[in-house]
């Protein structure tokens, strides 16, 4: 009997590629998750030196040019951080999109996985049955040869 061969490994092996690379782009969307947290991260400790920079010369003395120029700045950086965690937001999104298309593709997987294993589970029954039938030809053959020697 011919060696065992699933019909449909290319596709198993297709799909496994894609889940591969999946994989590898959510491992991105985490790294720029990563990014942009420590992005908002350094706007934050970058905003909140500015205001004590800001405290601290309003309770010296600060003229209203110094005083408009820091109120623009934390704006900006408030501005800055909203614009990131708007973007974090969105990558959330992606995300858990990417998560989905993964568990997706694991149940496809798992589903042609299944049949390879009820296939090889079929073909392993029917070399059985035809090694069973080997034996027995061979076993009646065998003593038929010894009815004719005698």
């Amino acid at each position: 009997m011919k060696k065992f061969s699933f019909s449909l490994q290319k596709v198993l092996e297709i799909k496994e590629q894609l889940l591969d690379n999946l994989k590898i782009e959510l491992g991105n969307l985490n790294n720029d998750m990563r990014k942009i947290d420590m992005a908002i991260e350094k706007l934050r400790l970058q905003f909140s030196d500015i205001n004590d920079e800001f405290t601290h010369k309003s309770s010296v003395s600060i003229t209203v040019g110094e005083m408009t120029y820091y109120k623009m700045l934390m704006e900006d950086i408030l501005k800055q951080i909203e614009r990131k965690q708007e973007e974090k937001q969105m990558l959330i999104k992606k995300i858990e999109a990417k998560r989905l298309e993964i568990v997706s593709m694991n149940m496809e997987i798992s589903s042609f996985e299944k049949l390879k294993e009820k296939e090889l589970d079929k073909y392993n029954k029917a070399l059985i049955k035809s090694e069973e039938l080997f034996i027995e030809e061979f076993v009646s053959n065998k003593s038929m040869t010894n009815e004719y020697a005698l």
